[in-house]
Order: structure tokens, then sequence, then C-alpha cells
């Protein structure tokens, strides 16, 4: 969605033009960048399980698309709603798990209970994910802390050794710090809330196909199914 790199470029544009580009290289201390940066990438992975970590790449991959609408998927529920065991390859996942469960012939009963169960599964990906990320976000100004500690340590020990040391060990101590607070507050916080909001589209997302599935899981009539259908996806 177009205001996702719109945000990130203004977002960009503050920091520069509060550091202002004739001190830009005041904060260009790798030191910090790699302790904060790379600490904050190390920990994600760290405390992050890797099925958690391909959805949150597939859930980032996703925010550059629209919020998922039943309108996407009305044509593939309006041919099952003329015949569930149509041949059909819907790119929507439950719709594709439903379709298996009229193919193996599972009883109604049954079909609600594994369906339920396929929604809070979908639904508990984007829930895992912004999870993880609300948790990263404690860590890079904790990093940010400890590479200021390690700055002031430095300094400390240049007091004796002459003048050309102090400037580099302040410079660490205080652009951890700043790229501590960057990161967390600049990057990891505002993704983790424009997941949520992408969440809560595709719980509701998710509850419209559902409510339909279950309708021609019945044997609804026809044009009941396409009442609903049409009204949802209003």
């Amino acid at each position: 969605m177009i205001s996702l790199p719109i945000g990130a470029l203004l977002t960009a544009f503050v920091f520069i033009y509060s550091i202002g580009i004739g001190n830009f290289g005041l904060y260009a201390n790798w030191h910090s960048l790699i302790l904060v940066g790379g600490g904050t990438v190390t920990i994600l992975f760290f405390s992050t399980p890797m099925s958690v970590l391909k959805s949150l790449k597939a859930q980032m991959q996703s925010m550059m698309q629209k919020n998922p609408h039943l309108q996407l998927v009305k044509p593939d529920l309006m041919q099952l709603a003329k015949n569930r065991n149509a041949s059909i390859e819907s790119k929507d996942e439950l719709i594709t798990y439903a379709q298996d469960l009229w193919s193996q012939g599972v009883t109604h009963e049954l079909f609600i209970v594994l369906l339920s169960q396929k929604r809070k599964e979908l639904e508990q990906r984007s829930v895992d994910c912004i999870q993880s990320l609300k948790n990263l976000a404690k860590y890079p100004p904790a990093l940010g802390m400890a590479g200021t500690v390690m700055g002031i340590v430095t300094l400390f020990q240049s007091l004796d050794g002459g003048k050309g040391k102090i400037g580099p060990a302040l410079a660490m101590a205080m652009t951890a710090t700043f790229f501590g607070l960057a990161i967390a507050n600049g990057i990891v916080m505002p993704l983790s809330d424009r997941l949520q909001i992408r969440h809560i589209a595709h719980t509701a997302y998710l509850n419209n196909v559902y409510q339909v599935l279950l309708l021609i899981n019945q044997d609804e009539a026809e044009n009941l199914i396409t009442d609903e259908v049409n009204l949802r996806a209003a």
C-alpha cells in the first residue's frame, strides 16, 4: 500500500532533517550501528521460532498489498454455491481447505469443527508475528544503553590517553542510545502497529469467508448464499 513507503520516507526525512545534513557524519558510528542494529536482528532470531519468522516474512511482504476483502474471492464462493464439489483453484487458504474436506466426504458436524480450527490457525499466524515484533521493540533501547555503558567505560579508560580518544568514546556512548531509540520507535513499533491493523482486517475477512462456507456446507439455497456474499462484500 502506498502509505507504507510514504511513511518510511517521511520518517527518514524527519530524522535526517533533525540531525542536519552537515552533522550527519557525527552519527555515522559503525560500532554503535552494528551493536544496536546487528544485535536487534540477532535477538530476533534468538527469541523467535523459525515458523514465526517465516510467517513474519510473509506478513511483511503482504503489507505492500491491499487488505484482504471478500470481493476478491467472490467468484470462487459463487461457483461453490452452485456446486461445492466444483473443481476450482482458489488462492484463499480457507476455501482450499474447505474443498479438501468436502472431497474427503467429512460430515457436516466435523466440517464445522475442522474449519473452525483452520480459521483460528490462520488468525494466530498474524498474532504471533505482531507479538514477536512487540517483544523485539524492547531490545534496541536496551542494546543502546549497553553501547552507552561501553562507550563510557572506553571514555574513562581514555582519560589518560589524550583528548584524541575522548571524542570517539563519547560518540559511541551517545549514538548507541540514539540508534536504539530510533530503531525501536521509528521502525519496529510502527511495523507492529501496521501489522495489527492488517490483522483486524484479515480477521474480519476470514470471518466472512467462514460464514459463507458454513452456508455452502449446509446446502443452503444458491440465492440465499448469493445474497449473503453480496451483503458481506458490500
